[in-house]
Order: structure tokens, then C-alpha cells, then sequence
């Protein structure tokens, strides 16, 4: 009697256990659906519809896991987002150098987020649709990007406690260059300043203006 309790107990928690991993795994089928719908179709398209088409479920099931299609979305994006994930470890160990960022390190970050952004074809287009449209979950991941920020100029501001280099102002207009700049080439492919963005030596040279910026900044920003 007891054998057969134990065992009536051990295929109920295998039962539970299937059931939790079906649900993991539909979860995650879910969430990457919404990339491929979003390459197809563009943010337009993203819908709990064209969602639980591309991953053959019910779409009631965006609410049933997700509370909302927002959330869904939400998610998805958080995934594929390069200073919440892509750069996540990165971010954590220049964190940990109390002593300061230097331009290298900070020079090395931005240029891995223009080869992400340029190579990327779904974070494109993301940047694309929190840039044209006011959604409340875009907001917030952008929230999010600035508190990520703040931590990491608290570090870089330490190399520019004297002087006037306003060193925010300036990776400011950086960032905001590799966005335009990815999005341009990558969307429009034309030139930019004579530059071709889309072959590996002009991709370079991009690269190359980031950290010549970076650096003269912080030698500015050094005692003479």
C-alpha cells in the first residue's frame, strides 16, 4: 500500500513537472515568435494574432501567460536589448572598477554596441519603433537604459571631476550617432559623409571616430 501511494505520488509530481516544462516551453516559443513576426511584419504587424500564428498556439494564451500582449513584447525586447542583455556581463565588470572607467574600456563598449546594432536586423527595427511611436513599455525600457547609465558615470565622471569636458553631453551625441547611423545604413544603405557603414572599412572608420572622440575627451579632461 505504501509502494503504491509512493508511486501515485511520483507520477503526480511527473505529471506537475511535464506540465510546468510544456508551459516553459511554450512560454519561450511565444516570446521568440515575436522577433520573427516582427522581421516579417514590422511593429505594425505585432499583434496576439500573427504572434500565436508563427508559433501555432491559441492566442489567448498571451494573456493567460503574459497578462497582456505589451508584456509579451515587452519581454522579447528586453531579451534582445544590448546595455539589459547583449552587454550585461560587460557592463558588470566595468561596474566592479571602483577606481574609475577609462577611455578604452568605455570606447570598447560603445563600439561593440554599433557592431551589435549594425549586425542586428531585429534591433534595428526596435530602435526604429521606440523611436516613432509613444508606447509605455518602450519608455520604460529606455528608463531602464538610464539608470544603467547612471552607474556607469558615476565611474566615468570620476576622470572629469576637473575641467569643463562635459563628457555626458559628448557620448550623448556618440550614441545617438550610432543609432542614426545603423539605422541609416542599414535601412536607407546610402552614404553617409562619403562613408559606407555597410562594408567592414567603413564600419571601421566608424569605429575608429568613436574612440579618437573618446579619447581626446579624456585627455581634455586630464592635468596638464
Amino acid at each position: 500500500m505504501t509502494l503504491n501511494n509512493e508511486g501515485e505520488e511520483s507520477k503526480g509530481r511527473k505529471r506537475t513537472s511535464g506540465a510546468i516544462k510544456d508551459k516553459e516551453r511554450t512560454k519561450s516559443k511565444m516570446v521568440q515568435a515575436v522577433g520573427k513576426v516582427l522581421l516579417k511584419k514590422g511593429y505594425t504587424g505585432l499583434n496576439a494574432t500573427s504572434i500565436a500564428k508563427e508559433c501555432g498556439v491559441d492566442k489567448r494564451l498571451v494573456w493567460t501567460y503574459f497578462g497582456s500582449l505589451d508584456n509579451l513584447v515587452e519581454t522579447y525586447i528586453t531579451q534582445r536589448d544590448f546595455w539589459k542583455s547583449t552587454a550585461s556581463d560587460s557592463i558588470e565588470e566595468l561596474l566592479s572598477k571602483t577606481q574609475g572607467i577609462s577611455s578604452e574600456q568605455i570606447g570598447g563598449l560603445l563600439q561593440s554596441q554599433f557592431d551589435t546594432l549594425l549586425n542586428d536586423n531585429i534591433l534595428q527595427r526596435i530602435i526604429h519603433w521606440e523611436i516613432g511611436e509613444n508606447k509605455k513599455f518602450l519608455k520604460k525600457l529606455a528608463d531602464q537604459r538610464e539608470e544603467i547609465g547612471e552607474e556607469l558615470f558615476k565611474l566615468i565622471e570620476l576622470y572629469f571631476q576637473k575641467g569643463n569636458v562635459d563628457i555626458r553631453a559628448v557620448l550623448a551625441l556618440i550614441v545617438g550617432g550610432i543609432y542614426y547611423l545603423a539605422l541609416h545604413g542599414k535601412i536607407n544603405g546610402s552614404l553617409f559623409c562619403g562613408i559606407d557603414i555597410n562594408e567592414p572599412e567603413g564600419a571601421q572608420r566608424i569605429k575608429d571616430g568613436i574612440s579618437y572622440i573618446i579619447s581626446s575627451a579624456y585627455k581634455d579632461a586630464s592635468p596638464s
